[in-house]
């Protein structure tokens, strides 16, 4: 196939200047992939140094809190309020810190915002980590997938056209008529190729920080590799696709979000257990403290009588 794309090219007047322009625009899309992804990096350690702005200020309070207790004066609670209040804007914070400092807001229980403050320690300790790996450490493989990972653009439109021009030259497919299952297979391996090269570029161009889209990468990869079926032939086709499409379709339920219900951070659950045992235990302790009161209230008027007349 492509030695007859070759042959077909080189017989072209203007074959020189059509390599060229090919040449020309897959190195526009790799320079512009590389200036995006560089922008990309500096906007997220921009986020990582203004969110540990940010949460430094609120961890120190709640230093100075934990000190005293979780006591302290109506001045120092304003500006533990306006530290929560700021914290809410920072965009690094995870999902479940961030809800614990709206329950926080509502709620300033020291049990609470000791949860919070473990929390938000073990956070901005990971960004601080984060924000020295890549202002101070190069290691010798990240240095070669920042030359690499810019390339994924130019891979995709390469790969596409090859794909788009392997169907309508090589097998006709916009000139086949759709009248039996054979007809359609090529539609099918054309459709599983797409989704190929759709979800390759994707784990190709995905960062490789944090382990948060371990998931997502894990399903492009396995659609990616459904593709080894058509190695099979084209009567693979059909299998390939449905593979990927099955797990297209489980994507959706695998990574979707739970719930604020459903994810409670830690020991919040277990606090609303706590009290909600603890007012189940003072509901039940009320009665029982009654009936001992009226039933120890008869006798004790002769005991006080019997001490009097001794």
């Amino acid at each position: 196939m492509f030695q007859r794309w070759l042959d077909n090219l080189s017989s072209h007047p203007d074959a020189a200047f059509i390599l060229l322009g090919v040449v020309a625009l897959l190195l526009a899309a790799y320079l512009w992939s590389a200036t995006e992804i560089r922008r990309s990096h500096e906007r997220h350690m921009q986020r990582v140094r203004d969110t540990l702005y940010i949460s430094t200020g609120l961890l120190g309070l709640l230093t100075i809190w934990e000190q005293r207790k979780y006591e302290a004066p109506s001045e120092e609670q304003h500006e533990l309020l306006k530290a929560m209040h700021a914290c809410k804007t920072a965009s690094r914070l995870s999902p479940q810190l961030q809800d614990q400092i709206r329950d926080c807001l509502k709620n300033e229980d020291p049990a609470r915002l000791a949860l919070m403050h473990k929390a938000l320690e073990r956070e901005c300790t990971a960004l601080s980590d984060e924000l020295s790996r890549n202002s101070y450490s190069v290691h010798w493989g990240r240095a070669i997938w920042t030359v690499f990972r810019p390339a994924a653009e130019p891979a995709a439109l390469t790969a596409t056209a090859l794909l788009i021009g392997h169907l309508f030259y090589t097998e006709r497919i916009a000139s086949t008529a759709v009248n039996s299952w054979d007809s359609l297979l090529p539609w099918f391996q054309a459709i599983s190729l797409m989704l190929t090269i759709l979800y390759g570029y994707l784990l190709w161009s995905s960062p490789k920080r944090g382990t948060s889209g371990a998931l997502v990468k894990w399903l492009s990869l396995l659609i990616a590799l459904c593709s080894l079926l058509h190695l099979i032939g084209l009567a693979a086709a059909p299998y390939a696709l449905a593979l990927q499409l099955i797990l297209f379709v489980s994507g959706f339920g695998l990574t979707g979000s739970r719930s604020r219900s459903e994810r409670p951070y830690a020991g919040h659950a277990e606090t609303d257990e706590d009290s909600s045992n603890s007012n189940r235990n003072s509901n039940t302790a009320t009665p029982v403290h009654e009936t001992v009161v009226e039933d120890t209230s008869s006798p004790v008027t002769p005991r006080r009588s019997v001490s009097a007349s001794d």
